[in-house]
Protein backbone atom coordinates (compact mmCIF):
# COMPACT_ATOMS: atom_id res chain seq x y z
CA UNK A 1 0.00 0.00 0.00
CA UNK A 2 1.31 3.19 -0.69
CA UNK A 3 1.42 5.85 1.69
CA UNK A 4 2.18 9.64 1.44
CA UNK A 5 4.42 10.44 4.60
CA UNK A 6 3.38 14.69 4.46
CA UNK A 7 0.85 17.09 4.04
CA UNK A 8 2.56 19.62 2.73
CA UNK A 9 5.05 19.28 0.24
CA UNK A 10 8.93 20.03 0.75
CA UNK A 11 10.10 23.30 -0.68
CA UNK A 12 13.78 22.93 -2.25
CA UNK A 13 15.30 25.79 -3.62
CA UNK A 14 18.46 28.18 -3.88
CA UNK A 15 18.63 29.19 -0.05
CA UNK A 16 15.42 27.78 1.03
CA UNK A 17 15.16 25.47 3.97
CA UNK A 18 13.44 22.31 4.12
CA UNK A 19 11.21 22.17 6.70
CA UNK A 20 10.53 24.35 9.69
CA UNK A 21 11.92 22.89 12.99
CA UNK A 22 9.51 22.07 15.55
CA UNK A 23 10.27 23.69 19.37
CA UNK A 24 11.74 21.40 21.57
CA UNK A 25 13.83 19.21 18.72
CA UNK A 26 16.37 22.23 17.35
CA UNK A 27 17.97 21.08 13.66
CA UNK A 28 15.58 18.01 13.49
CA UNK A 29 12.26 17.81 11.72
CA UNK A 30 9.72 15.97 13.34
CA UNK A 31 9.29 12.48 13.51
CA UNK A 32 6.45 10.86 10.93
CA UNK A 33 5.28 7.72 12.21
CA UNK A 34 4.09 5.10 9.85
CA UNK A 35 3.12 1.09 9.35
CA UNK A 36 3.60 0.93 6.16
CA UNK A 37 6.99 0.16 4.54
CA UNK A 38 5.89 1.74 0.82
CA UNK A 39 5.26 5.50 1.28
CA UNK A 40 5.47 8.35 -0.84
CA UNK A 41 7.72 11.72 -0.09
CA UNK A 42 5.94 14.67 -1.70
CA UNK A 43 8.42 17.56 -2.69
CA UNK A 44 7.55 21.08 -4.38
CA UNK A 45 10.58 22.86 -6.87
CA UNK A 46 9.70 26.60 -7.64
CA UNK A 47 9.17 27.66 -10.86
CA UNK A 48 12.74 29.06 -12.17
CA UNK A 49 12.12 32.60 -14.02
CA UNK A 50 14.51 31.46 -16.30
CA UNK A 51 14.60 27.87 -17.00
CA UNK A 52 17.78 28.42 -19.08
CA UNK A 53 19.37 29.63 -16.16
CA UNK A 54 22.93 28.05 -15.19
CA UNK A 55 21.42 28.09 -11.45
CA UNK A 56 17.51 26.36 -12.51
CA UNK A 57 17.09 22.90 -11.08
CA UNK A 58 17.83 20.21 -13.81
CA UNK A 59 16.86 17.55 -11.28
CA UNK A 60 15.84 16.21 -7.64
CA UNK A 61 18.15 13.89 -5.93
CA UNK A 62 17.06 12.08 -2.89
CA UNK A 63 19.41 10.18 -0.07
CA UNK A 64 18.79 7.99 2.69
CA UNK A 65 20.08 7.53 5.84
CA UNK A 66 19.36 4.57 7.90
CA UNK A 67 22.09 5.50 11.18
CA UNK A 68 20.49 9.00 12.19
CA UNK A 69 22.74 10.96 9.57
CA UNK A 70 25.97 9.26 10.04
CA UNK A 71 26.35 8.29 6.61
CA UNK A 72 23.86 8.93 3.63
CA UNK A 73 23.35 6.91 0.64
CA UNK A 74 21.43 7.55 -2.91
CA UNK A 75 18.06 6.28 -2.90
CA UNK A 76 16.45 8.08 -6.61
CA UNK A 77 15.97 10.62 -9.19
CA UNK A 78 13.92 12.72 -10.11
CA UNK A 79 12.71 15.81 -12.91
CA UNK A 80 12.32 19.37 -10.80
CA UNK A 81 8.54 18.86 -12.77
CA UNK A 82 8.12 15.49 -10.00
CA UNK A 83 6.20 15.81 -7.31
CA UNK A 84 6.97 13.29 -5.12
CA UNK A 85 9.10 9.95 -4.74
CA UNK A 86 8.34 6.58 -4.22
CA UNK A 87 10.41 4.85 -1.38
CA UNK A 88 10.50 0.83 0.14
CA UNK A 89 11.99 0.27 3.38
CA UNK A 90 13.33 -3.24 3.65
CA UNK A 91 13.13 -3.42 7.38
CA UNK A 92 11.42 -1.18 10.34
CA UNK A 93 13.35 1.60 11.12
CA UNK A 94 13.99 5.09 11.41
CA UNK A 95 14.73 6.44 8.04
CA UNK A 96 15.97 10.20 7.39
CA UNK A 97 15.50 11.86 3.88
CA UNK A 98 17.36 15.09 2.32
CA UNK A 99 16.64 16.29 -0.98
CA UNK A 100 18.53 18.46 -3.03
CA UNK A 101 18.02 20.34 -6.33
CA UNK A 102 21.20 19.98 -8.67
CA UNK A 103 21.89 23.11 -10.93
CA UNK A 104 23.31 22.90 -14.66
CA UNK A 105 26.63 23.12 -12.82
CA UNK A 106 25.91 20.32 -10.56
CA UNK A 107 25.68 22.36 -8.02
CA UNK A 108 23.86 20.85 -5.15
CA UNK A 109 20.62 23.16 -2.98
CA UNK A 110 18.70 22.11 0.14
CA UNK A 111 19.29 21.71 3.78
CA UNK A 112 22.31 20.17 5.47
CA UNK A 113 20.11 17.87 7.72
CA UNK A 114 17.20 15.65 7.36
CA UNK A 115 14.42 16.89 5.29
CA UNK A 116 11.95 14.39 6.55
CA UNK A 117 12.22 11.56 9.84
CA UNK A 118 10.10 8.39 9.10
CA UNK A 119 9.48 5.70 11.45
CA UNK A 120 8.82 2.30 10.46
CA UNK A 121 6.86 -0.04 12.23
CA UNK A 122 4.90 -2.16 10.39
CA UNK A 123 5.62 -5.05 12.77
CA UNK A 124 3.00 -5.84 15.65
CA UNK A 125 4.65 -6.10 19.52
CA UNK A 126 6.41 -9.08 20.85
CA UNK A 127 4.55 -10.57 23.38
CA UNK A 128 5.87 -13.81 26.11
CA UNK A 129 3.74 -15.14 29.23
CA UNK A 130 3.11 -18.18 31.31
CA UNK A 131 -0.49 -19.06 33.28
CA UNK A 132 -0.13 -21.83 35.91
CA UNK A 133 -2.07 -22.20 39.18
CA UNK A 134 -0.81 -21.58 42.03
CA UNK A 135 -0.25 -23.43 45.62
CA UNK A 136 -3.63 -21.72 47.15
CA UNK A 137 -5.22 -22.36 44.18
CA UNK A 138 -5.25 -18.29 42.87
CA UNK A 139 -4.34 -18.32 39.31
CA UNK A 140 -0.71 -16.54 38.22
CA UNK A 141 -0.08 -15.40 34.69
CA UNK A 142 3.43 -13.92 34.20
CA UNK A 143 3.97 -11.72 30.24
CA UNK A 144 6.56 -9.44 29.03
CA UNK A 145 5.82 -7.24 24.94
CA UNK A 146 8.37 -5.74 23.86
CA UNK A 147 8.22 -2.85 20.72
CA UNK A 148 9.72 0.11 19.43
CA UNK A 149 6.49 2.26 20.85
CA UNK A 150 4.52 0.04 23.16
CA UNK A 151 1.09 1.52 24.10
CA UNK A 152 0.48 0.71 28.19
CA UNK A 153 -3.08 2.06 28.06
CA UNK A 154 -3.87 -0.61 25.41
CA UNK A 155 -3.33 -3.64 27.82
CA UNK A 156 -5.59 -5.78 28.07
CA UNK A 157 -5.76 -9.47 30.11
CA UNK A 158 -8.50 -11.65 29.88
CA UNK A 159 -8.99 -15.13 31.24
CA UNK A 160 -12.45 -18.02 30.01
CA UNK A 161 -12.91 -21.31 31.68
CA UNK A 162 -14.62 -24.01 29.93
CA UNK A 163 -18.43 -23.02 31.32
CA UNK A 164 -17.60 -19.28 30.76
CA UNK A 165 -19.63 -17.93 27.43
CA UNK A 166 -17.67 -14.70 27.09
CA UNK A 167 -13.86 -13.58 28.32
CA UNK A 168 -13.52 -11.75 31.65
CA UNK A 169 -11.42 -8.82 32.13
CA UNK A 170 -8.19 -8.64 34.66
CA UNK A 171 -7.43 -5.69 36.46
CA UNK A 172 -3.77 -5.91 34.36
CA UNK A 173 -1.72 -2.89 35.78
CA UNK A 174 1.84 -3.64 33.67
CA UNK A 175 5.03 -1.76 34.49
CA UNK A 176 7.59 -0.09 31.46
CA UNK A 177 10.62 -1.80 32.75
CA UNK A 178 12.81 -0.40 29.51
CA UNK A 179 12.53 2.54 27.02
CA UNK A 180 14.62 1.14 24.11
CA UNK A 181 13.08 -0.78 22.89
CA UNK A 182 9.73 -0.40 25.39
CA UNK A 183 9.74 -3.70 27.28
CA UNK A 184 6.83 -3.70 29.19
CA UNK A 185 6.27 -6.56 32.79
CA UNK A 186 3.61 -7.86 34.65
CA UNK A 187 2.34 -10.21 36.55
CA UNK A 188 -1.47 -10.89 37.45
CA UNK A 189 -3.32 -13.11 40.13
CA UNK A 190 -6.80 -13.85 40.79
CA UNK A 191 -9.03 -16.62 42.08
CA UNK A 192 -11.36 -18.72 39.06
CA UNK A 193 -12.38 -20.83 41.74
CA UNK A 194 -11.62 -24.18 43.88
CA UNK A 195 -12.39 -26.84 40.81
CA UNK A 196 -10.87 -24.98 38.03
CA UNK A 197 -8.20 -27.20 35.69
CA UNK A 198 -8.25 -25.62 32.75
CA UNK A 199 -8.34 -22.07 32.06
CA UNK A 200 -7.20 -19.73 28.70
CA UNK A 201 -6.02 -16.29 29.18
CA UNK A 202 -5.37 -14.04 26.26
CA UNK A 203 -3.60 -10.67 26.31
CA UNK A 204 -3.44 -8.16 23.84
CA UNK A 205 -1.36 -5.17 23.67
CA UNK A 206 -1.02 -1.95 20.50
CA UNK A 207 1.87 -0.01 19.36
CA UNK A 208 1.95 3.68 18.75
CA UNK A 209 1.18 2.85 15.00
CA UNK A 210 -1.87 0.62 15.85
CA UNK A 211 -0.57 -2.75 15.07
CA UNK A 212 -1.82 -5.10 18.08
CA UNK A 213 -0.36 -8.30 18.94
CA UNK A 214 -2.78 -11.02 20.73
CA UNK A 215 -1.47 -14.52 22.33
CA UNK A 216 -3.42 -17.06 24.41
CA UNK A 217 -2.06 -19.06 26.95
CA UNK A 218 -3.34 -22.11 28.81
CA UNK A 219 -3.03 -23.00 32.23
CA UNK A 220 -0.53 -25.18 33.35
CA UNK A 221 -0.81 -27.29 36.68
CA UNK A 222 2.14 -26.04 38.54
CA UNK A 223 4.67 -23.16 38.33
CA UNK A 224 6.82 -23.66 35.17
CA UNK A 225 9.51 -21.95 37.39
CA UNK A 226 9.80 -18.75 34.29
CA UNK A 227 10.73 -15.55 35.49
CA UNK A 228 11.17 -12.26 33.78
CA UNK A 229 14.46 -12.70 32.55
CA UNK A 230 13.63 -15.38 30.32
CA UNK A 231 10.28 -14.33 29.07
CA UNK A 232 12.48 -10.91 28.15
CA UNK A 233 14.76 -13.35 26.33
CA UNK A 234 11.66 -14.89 24.39
CA UNK A 235 10.84 -11.84 22.64
CA UNK A 236 14.32 -10.58 21.86
CA UNK A 237 14.88 -7.99 25.07
CA UNK A 238 17.90 -7.82 26.99
CA UNK A 239 18.25 -8.62 30.52
CA UNK A 240 18.01 -5.30 32.60
CA UNK A 241 21.74 -4.55 33.82
CA UNK A 242 22.83 -5.10 36.99
CA UNK A 243 19.36 -4.58 38.45
CA UNK A 244 17.43 -7.12 40.06
CA UNK A 245 13.45 -7.48 37.89
CA UNK A 246 11.77 -6.51 41.36
CA UNK A 247 13.27 -3.46 41.35
CA UNK A 248 12.84 -2.73 37.84
CA UNK A 249 9.62 -2.98 38.07
CA UNK A 250 9.08 -0.90 40.97
CA UNK A 251 10.87 2.01 39.41
CA UNK A 252 9.09 4.84 37.17
CA UNK A 253 10.15 5.06 33.49
CA UNK A 254 12.48 7.80 32.74
CA UNK A 255 12.96 8.67 29.11
CA UNK A 256 14.78 11.54 27.59
CA UNK A 257 14.28 15.16 27.72
CA UNK A 258 14.47 16.18 23.68
CA UNK A 259 16.11 19.58 23.07
CA UNK A 260 18.43 19.12 26.27
CA UNK A 261 21.85 18.00 27.07
CA UNK A 262 20.62 16.15 30.46
CA UNK A 263 18.18 13.48 28.94
CA UNK A 264 17.46 10.02 31.54
CA UNK A 265 17.84 8.16 34.91
CA UNK A 266 18.80 5.30 35.62
CA UNK A 267 19.22 4.05 38.65
CA UNK A 268 21.95 2.51 40.31
CA UNK A 269 22.33 -0.47 43.04
CA UNK A 270 19.54 -1.38 45.03
CA UNK A 271 16.78 1.04 46.02
CA UNK A 272 14.33 1.03 48.69
CA UNK A 273 11.22 -0.18 48.04
CA UNK A 274 8.33 0.12 50.29
CA UNK A 275 6.41 -2.47 51.17
CA UNK A 276 4.16 -0.67 53.99
CA UNK A 277 2.82 2.49 55.10
CA UNK A 278 5.86 4.99 56.98
CA UNK A 279 5.43 5.34 60.25
CA UNK A 280 6.00 9.07 59.49
CA UNK A 281 6.48 11.04 56.31
CA UNK A 282 9.98 12.86 56.42
CA UNK A 283 9.34 15.12 53.58
CA UNK A 284 11.62 16.49 51.01
CA UNK A 285 14.80 18.84 51.89
CA UNK A 286 13.66 21.32 49.78
CA UNK A 287 10.12 21.78 51.22
CA UNK A 288 8.66 24.55 53.04
CA UNK A 289 5.24 24.15 54.69
CA UNK A 290 4.44 21.01 53.04
CA UNK A 291 4.99 22.36 49.47
CA UNK A 292 7.77 22.32 47.25
CA UNK A 293 9.84 25.05 47.55
CA UNK A 294 12.89 25.93 45.60
CA UNK A 295 14.30 29.65 47.30
CA UNK A 296 11.85 31.00 44.31
CA UNK A 297 8.43 32.88 44.82
CA UNK A 298 5.29 30.22 45.58
CA UNK A 299 4.22 31.90 42.10
CA UNK A 300 5.43 30.17 38.85
CA UNK A 301 6.83 32.35 36.14
CA UNK A 302 4.16 32.17 33.01
CA UNK A 303 4.98 29.53 30.62
CA UNK A 304 6.95 30.33 27.42
CA UNK A 305 4.91 30.41 24.48
CA UNK A 306 5.15 27.34 22.29
CA UNK A 307 5.40 23.38 23.76
CA UNK A 308 7.46 23.44 26.56
CA UNK A 309 10.06 20.47 26.79
CA UNK A 310 9.10 17.60 29.05
CA UNK A 311 9.90 14.28 30.11
CA UNK A 312 8.43 10.86 30.46
CA UNK A 313 7.30 11.70 26.97
CA UNK A 314 6.03 8.18 24.91
CA UNK A 315 5.98 8.30 20.86
CA UNK A 316 2.99 10.22 20.11
CA UNK A 317 0.45 9.26 17.20
CA UNK A 318 0.58 11.57 14.50
CA UNK A 319 -2.21 13.41 13.16
CA UNK A 320 -3.37 11.22 10.90
CA UNK A 321 -2.02 7.99 9.67
CA UNK A 322 1.43 8.24 8.40
CA UNK A 323 1.04 12.30 7.51
CA UNK A 324 3.16 14.94 8.61
CA UNK A 325 1.41 17.90 10.03
CA UNK A 326 1.64 20.87 8.31
CA UNK A 327 4.57 22.86 9.32
CA UNK A 328 4.71 25.93 11.52
CA UNK A 329 3.61 26.82 14.95
CA UNK A 330 1.83 24.58 17.24
CA UNK A 331 -0.39 25.86 20.16
CA UNK A 332 1.38 24.64 23.34
CA UNK A 333 -0.63 21.36 25.19
CA UNK A 334 -2.66 22.47 28.21
CA UNK A 335 -0.60 21.72 31.28
CA UNK A 336 -2.72 20.39 34.44
CA UNK A 337 -0.92 20.90 38.16
CA UNK A 338 -0.86 18.11 40.60
CA UNK A 339 -1.67 19.41 43.76
CA UNK A 340 -0.21 21.94 45.54
CA UNK A 341 3.08 20.80 44.76
CA UNK A 342 4.31 23.35 41.45
CA UNK A 343 4.08 20.31 39.08
CA UNK A 344 2.39 20.14 35.87
CA UNK A 345 1.62 17.34 33.83
CA UNK A 346 0.25 17.94 30.53
CA UNK A 347 -3.52 16.90 29.52
CA UNK A 348 -2.10 13.86 27.59
CA UNK A 349 -0.82 12.44 30.82
CA UNK A 350 2.65 11.96 29.41
CA UNK A 351 4.92 14.68 30.40
CA UNK A 352 5.94 16.52 33.55
CA UNK A 353 7.25 19.75 34.13
CA UNK A 354 7.89 22.21 36.93
CA UNK A 355 7.90 26.14 36.61
CA UNK A 356 8.52 25.00 32.77
CA UNK A 357 11.55 23.01 32.52
CA UNK A 358 11.38 19.13 32.89
CA UNK A 359 11.42 17.27 35.57
CA UNK A 360 12.54 14.04 36.46
CA UNK A 361 11.38 12.27 39.75
CA UNK A 362 13.35 8.83 41.24
CA UNK A 363 13.38 7.21 44.11
CA UNK A 364 17.03 6.46 44.70
CA UNK A 365 19.91 9.38 45.34
CA UNK A 366 22.36 7.29 43.04
CA UNK A 367 22.09 7.23 39.53
CA UNK A 368 23.26 7.42 36.13
CA UNK A 369 21.98 10.54 33.95
CA UNK A 370 22.68 10.43 30.09
CA UNK A 371 23.58 13.70 28.72
CA UNK A 372 24.33 14.20 24.78
CA UNK A 373 27.12 16.66 23.84
CA UNK A 374 26.63 19.09 21.06
CA UNK A 375 27.56 18.29 17.55
CA UNK A 376 28.69 22.03 17.28
CA UNK A 377 31.25 23.06 19.60
CA UNK A 378 34.48 24.97 20.33
CA UNK A 379 37.65 23.23 19.27
CA UNK A 380 38.92 22.80 23.00
CA UNK A 381 40.14 19.38 23.15
CA UNK A 382 39.05 16.75 25.66
CA UNK A 383 35.99 17.64 27.46
CA UNK A 384 34.45 16.70 30.78
CA UNK A 385 30.46 16.57 31.27
CA UNK A 386 29.84 18.39 34.94
CA UNK A 387 26.09 18.56 36.74
CA UNK A 388 25.60 21.54 38.81
CA UNK A 389 22.84 21.26 41.37
CA UNK A 390 20.80 23.93 43.14
CA UNK A 391 18.29 24.11 45.97
CA UNK A 392 17.52 27.66 46.28
CA UNK A 393 16.31 28.71 42.88
CA UNK A 394 20.09 29.32 41.29
CA UNK A 395 21.37 31.87 44.28
CA UNK A 396 24.08 28.72 44.77
CA UNK A 397 25.18 26.15 43.08
CA UNK A 398 27.63 22.98 44.02
CA UNK A 399 29.34 20.49 41.77
CA UNK A 400 27.54 17.16 42.44
CA UNK A 401 29.33 15.17 39.54
CA UNK A 402 32.02 14.98 37.21
CA UNK A 403 32.16 12.34 34.37
CA UNK A 404 36.24 13.04 33.14
CA UNK A 405 35.68 11.43 29.87
CA UNK A 406 32.87 13.48 28.21
CA UNK A 407 30.82 10.50 27.52
CA UNK A 408 27.33 9.85 28.30
CA UNK A 409 26.26 8.75 31.25
CA UNK A 410 27.11 11.11 34.33
CA UNK A 411 27.15 8.88 37.98
CA UNK A 412 25.25 11.09 40.20
CA UNK A 413 25.03 10.92 44.21
CA UNK A 414 22.38 13.62 45.61
CA UNK A 415 23.33 14.16 49.33
CA UNK A 416 19.98 13.60 50.55
CA UNK A 417 15.89 13.70 49.59
CA UNK A 418 14.72 16.79 48.02
CA UNK A 419 14.13 19.03 44.66
CA UNK A 420 16.88 20.16 42.79
CA UNK A 421 17.68 22.42 39.88
CA UNK A 422 20.28 21.05 37.38
CA UNK A 423 22.61 22.26 34.47
CA UNK A 424 25.04 20.52 32.46
CA UNK A 425 28.64 22.30 31.49
CA UNK A 426 30.66 20.59 29.35
CA UNK A 427 34.41 22.21 30.48
CA UNK A 428 37.74 21.59 28.85
CA UNK A 429 40.18 19.65 30.99
CA UNK A 430 42.05 22.66 31.75
CA UNK A 431 39.36 25.12 32.76
CA UNK A 432 37.61 25.48 36.19
CA UNK A 433 35.50 28.73 36.22
CA UNK A 434 33.22 27.38 39.09
CA UNK A 435 29.92 26.91 37.72
CA UNK A 436 27.42 28.95 36.66
CA UNK A 437 26.57 32.26 37.43
CA UNK A 438 24.71 33.17 40.84
CA UNK A 439 21.05 33.87 39.82
CA UNK A 440 21.23 31.70 36.89
CA UNK A 441 18.02 29.60 36.19
CA UNK A 442 17.88 25.51 35.90
CA UNK A 443 17.66 23.53 32.47
CA UNK A 444 15.34 20.66 34.56
CA UNK A 445 14.99 19.59 37.74
CA UNK A 446 15.51 16.16 39.49
CA UNK A 447 13.24 15.34 42.53
CA UNK A 448 14.81 12.51 44.59
CA UNK A 449 11.86 11.19 46.88
CA UNK A 450 12.73 8.28 49.11
CA UNK A 451 9.26 7.91 51.29
CA UNK A 452 6.59 5.60 50.06
CA UNK A 453 2.77 7.11 50.35
CA UNK A 454 1.28 6.56 53.73
CA UNK A 455 -1.56 4.28 53.19
CA UNK A 456 -4.70 3.54 55.97
CA UNK A 457 -7.90 1.48 55.38
CA UNK A 458 -9.85 3.08 57.87
CA UNK A 459 -12.70 0.77 57.75
CA UNK A 460 -13.97 -2.23 55.90
CA UNK A 461 -17.89 -3.14 56.29
CA UNK A 462 -20.62 -5.13 55.09
CA UNK A 463 -23.63 -2.67 53.52
CA UNK A 464 -26.65 -4.44 54.75
CA UNK A 465 -29.05 -2.75 52.62
CA UNK A 466 -27.98 -4.76 49.25
CA UNK A 467 -28.98 -8.08 48.69
CA UNK A 468 -25.32 -9.38 48.06
CA UNK A 469 -23.92 -7.77 51.19
CA UNK A 470 -20.95 -6.10 49.20
CA UNK A 471 -18.60 -4.98 51.45
CA UNK A 472 -17.23 -1.44 51.47
CA UNK A 473 -13.78 -0.82 51.89
CA UNK A 474 -13.20 3.18 52.85
CA UNK A 475 -9.31 4.51 52.48
CA UNK A 476 -6.68 7.29 52.63
CA UNK A 477 -3.36 8.10 51.04
CA UNK A 478 -0.65 10.38 52.17
CA UNK A 479 1.79 11.94 50.42
CA UNK A 480 2.42 15.17 48.47
CA UNK A 481 3.89 13.57 45.05
CA UNK A 482 0.77 11.29 44.66
CA UNK A 483 -0.40 10.41 41.33
CA UNK A 484 -4.09 10.90 40.08
CA UNK A 485 -6.01 7.82 40.91
CA UNK A 486 -3.40 5.81 42.22
CA UNK A 487 -4.53 3.55 44.56
CA UNK A 488 -5.10 -0.40 43.94
CA UNK A 489 -7.17 -2.52 46.08
CA UNK A 490 -6.54 -6.24 46.07
CA UNK A 491 -7.45 -9.58 48.54
CA UNK A 492 -5.64 -12.88 49.32
CA UNK A 493 -6.67 -15.43 51.69
CA UNK A 494 -3.61 -15.48 53.48
CA UNK A 495 -1.63 -11.95 54.98
CA UNK A 496 1.27 -12.26 52.87
CA UNK A 497 -0.50 -12.78 49.97
CA UNK A 498 -0.36 -13.50 46.70
CA UNK A 499 -2.48 -10.89 46.11
CA UNK A 500 -5.35 -10.68 43.16
CA UNK A 501 -6.67 -7.26 42.19
CA UNK A 502 -10.05 -5.76 43.23
CA UNK A 503 -9.56 -2.54 41.21
CA UNK A 504 -7.14 -0.42 40.58
CA UNK A 505 -6.77 3.30 39.43
CA UNK A 506 -9.38 4.48 42.14
CA UNK A 507 -9.27 7.90 44.11
CA UNK A 508 -6.77 8.22 46.29
CA UNK A 509 -9.37 8.93 49.41
CA UNK A 510 -12.78 7.56 49.47
CA UNK A 511 -14.78 3.97 49.42
CA UNK A 512 -15.29 1.61 47.25
CA UNK A 513 -18.20 -1.38 47.42
CA UNK A 514 -16.98 -4.39 46.43
CA UNK A 515 -19.30 -7.72 45.69
CA UNK A 516 -17.19 -10.93 45.40
CA UNK A 517 -18.16 -13.83 43.45
CA UNK A 518 -18.15 -16.82 44.08
CA UNK A 519 -14.64 -17.71 42.64
CA UNK A 520 -13.22 -15.67 45.74
CA UNK A 521 -12.20 -17.99 48.94
CA UNK A 522 -14.47 -17.95 52.09
CA UNK A 523 -12.19 -15.47 53.77
CA UNK A 524 -9.70 -13.09 52.40
CA UNK A 525 -7.50 -10.30 53.90
CA UNK A 526 -7.98 -6.87 52.30
CA UNK A 527 -4.71 -4.72 51.13
CA UNK A 528 -4.48 -1.06 49.41
CA UNK A 529 -1.76 -0.07 47.66
CA UNK A 530 -0.65 3.31 46.38
CA UNK A 531 2.10 4.29 43.86
CA UNK A 532 3.96 7.89 44.08
CA UNK A 533 5.24 10.00 40.94
CA UNK A 534 8.84 8.89 41.77
CA UNK A 535 7.61 5.30 42.07
CA UNK A 536 7.69 4.51 45.95
CA UNK A 537 5.54 1.72 46.52
CA UNK A 538 3.17 2.33 50.08
CA UNK A 539 0.45 -0.46 51.21
CA UNK A 540 -1.65 -0.92 53.76
CA UNK A 541 -3.44 -4.65 54.83
CA UNK A 542 -5.86 -5.69 57.24
CA UNK A 543 -4.67 -7.71 60.31
CA UNK A 544 -7.77 -9.50 60.41
CA UNK A 545 -10.06 -12.07 57.89
CA UNK A 546 -12.63 -10.71 56.40
CA UNK A 547 -15.68 -12.69 55.65
CA UNK A 548 -16.68 -12.72 52.29
CA UNK A 549 -19.84 -15.28 52.51
CA UNK A 550 -22.81 -13.30 53.02
CA UNK A 551 -23.64 -13.58 57.04
CA UNK A 552 -25.77 -16.39 58.42
CA UNK A 553 -28.27 -16.12 61.51
CA UNK A 554 -30.53 -18.35 63.27
CA UNK A 555 -34.52 -18.48 62.97
CA UNK A 556 -37.47 -20.26 65.12
CA UNK A 557 -39.16 -23.22 64.73
CA UNK A 558 -42.94 -23.37 64.94
CA UNK A 559 -45.49 -26.29 65.33
CA UNK A 560 -45.53 -29.22 62.62
CA UNK A 561 -48.08 -29.70 59.76
CA UNK A 562 -48.49 -33.00 58.57
CA UNK A 563 -48.41 -33.44 54.64
CA UNK A 564 -50.81 -35.76 53.00
CA UNK A 565 -49.85 -39.27 52.23
CA UNK A 566 -48.98 -40.18 48.59
CA UNK A 567 -51.63 -42.06 47.13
Amino acid sequence: MWLRVAAAAIAICLGVPALAQPAGQPGLPELVRTKHRTFAIPFRIPKSEDPDAEAAPQKVVLNVSTDMGVSWQAAGEAAPTATSFNYRAETDGEYWFRLRAVDKKGRSRGGEGPDIRVLVDAAGPRLAGRVWKGADGEIVCRYAAADDSLKLESLKVEYRGPGDNGWKSVAAQAVLARESPAHLVGEEIWWAGEKVTTLTVRIAITDSSGNQATKQFTLEPTDPGVDQAALAKEIGVPALPDQPFADAAQSPAMTSIPGSAVQGLAMQGPAATATGPADTHRGWAAESAGTWSDGQPATPPPAAAGPGRSVLVRPANSSAAGLLPQAGPRPAPQRQPLGDTGIAQSATGNSLEYRGRPLQLTKSRRFAWDYDVPSTRPATGQLRAELWTTQDGGVTWQRSAVDNDGRSPIDVTLPASGLYGVRLEMVADAADDGGPRSGAAPDAWVGVDEDPPQVELVAISRDESTPSGALVIRYVVRDPLIAPRAVRLLYSPNADGPWATITDGIDNQGEHRWAPDKSVPAKVHIRAEATDLAGNLGAATSPDEISIAAPRFGGRLGGLRPLPTAP
